[in-house]
């Protein structure tokens, strides 16, 4: 997947296409209503999903290859169990089979879109949906690493459903949430959780274009897509302004000239960004998207939530993952340490990456996990607590401060 420029054509595709992607969305979710009336539509709420006839229909049409074939749904129950979730309805649905065996699944973990329409219509223009959908139905079975087994995926006009395994009924099992990453981790299971990255991308370390394009096609890419760096760039513009307004505290007048001095950049900075050699990385890495696993050998790190998967830099997990996840003082004390335990893991996986190049390309994403952060600040919070968003924030301002992002920049 090699960079190019963006011409003139793709700036204005990309600067109009998300308006255009936003309407098209609406019109999605507008049909599905039509065809929820005829039966055609996939469920939208918890209830509608949880009916037995529902389930058999998603688990015999929608399971992807490998998955179990599980035996008819006799009966459901929905317990009132939600959990946390930033532009999701993610929920459980209680669950026996026809056939009594201690084997099959008690629970289900289901996701749905969320009642709310804007983030329906954002998350469906910008495309998240049906990347973590096609990982669920193409990528699950082949990761080298810890995922929850997914029952069935389906995604139809404006709407997805999954189901997946329930973490909580594996015996071990500790998951995390939003207030564990902002609360910050330890270096220690941060070190586990590189061993994780490395091990998926070392898995698809360097493939070809057209294996690439076969497994998660181009046009599902945040920056790579057609118009996709004018998107992002659109996007990473309109957040700053607001941004500064909301947290003058933390986004300083010098750090609004280095967001600003970057969005003029931006071609050359995605250029870095996606340079080879790329990987498919998971790309919200953060502790919140993690989980520890009890085995034999000590507990070791699983991975959820992939709607952010793309084609990139193994290095940008590893930032992202530290950078969101730890303290600053703490990470500037173990950071360069961490990253060599990472580039090890990769050695170990039979993945040779320079030093060098490992913490230039640290030092050149830092602003994207900046930019991720002041998205979901600037332009409506797309998270349930606006204090973690901060809290990441925060974090990420250090990062660009203790690497020396501006000098960078200024040199690009």
């Amino acid at each position: 997947m090699e960079p190019t420029r963006a011409s003139s054509g793709d700036r204005i595709a990309g600067e109009g296409g998300l308006a255009l992607r936003l309407a098209g969305a609406f019109g999605r979710i507008a049909r599905d209503r039509v065809d929820e009336t005829f039966g055609r539509a996939l469920p939208r709420t918890p209830e509608q999903l949880a009916d037995p006839r529902v389930l058999d229909f998603l688990l015999a049409n929608h399971a992807p290859p490998g998955a179990p074939r599980l035996p008819p749904v006799r009966r459901t129950r929905l317990p009132g169990v939600h959990f946390e979730s930033s532009n999701c309805t993610n929920f459980l649905i209680e669950v026996e089979f026809a056939t009594s065996d201690p084997a099959l699944p008690r629970t289900f973990y289901a996701k749905l879109p969320p009642p709310a329409l804007a983030t329906r219509a954002f998350a469906n223009a910008v495309g998240f949906w049906e990347v973590e959908v096609r990982f669920c139905e193409r990528l699950a079975a082949r990761l080298p690493i810890e995922t929850p087994r997914v029952f069935a995926a389906a995604r139809r006009g404006a709407r997805f459903v999954l189901l997946l395994e329930n973490l909580h009924d594996r015996p071990g099992t500790r998951l995390f949430i939003n207030r564990d990453m902002a609360a910050g981790t330890t270096p220690d299971r941060s070190r586990r959780c590189l061993e994780t990255f490395a091990a998926l991308h070392a898995a698809f370390w360097n493939l070809t274009r057209d294996e690439r394009e076969a497994l998660l096609p181009r046009r599902l890419h945040p920056h790579l897509a057609p118009g996709g760096r004018a998107r992002s760039r659109a996007m990473a513009s309109a957040s700053i302004a607001p941004v500064h307004r909301k947290a003058p505290d933390l986004l300083r007048p010098e750090h609004v000239e280095i967001c600003r001095l970057a969005v003029e950049k931006w071609d050359a900075l995605v250029d870095v960004w996606f340079a080879e050699p790329l990987t498919l990385i998971h790309g919200d890495s953060h502790l919140a998207n993690c989980f520890e696993v009890a085995t034999a050998d000590g507990p070791k790190m699983g991975l959820l939530d992939f709607q952010g998967l793309h084609w990139g830099q193994g290095i940008r997990d590893v930032q992202y993952h530290l950078i969101d996840s730890i303290e600053p003082k703490p990470l500037a004390e173990c950071e360069d340490a961490l990253v060599a335990d990472y580039l090890a893991a990769l050695a170990r996986h039979g993945v040779q990456l320079d030093g060098g190049l490992a913490r230039a390309q640290y030092r050149a994403l830092s602003f994207q996990t900046l930019v991720v952060a002041l998205v979901s600040l600037g332009l409506g919070s797309l998270t349930e607590r606006e204090e973690t968003v901060r809290t990441v924030l925060r974090r990420s301002v250090a990062a660009i401060e203790r690497l020396g992002f501006a000098d960078w920049l200024a040199a690009l």
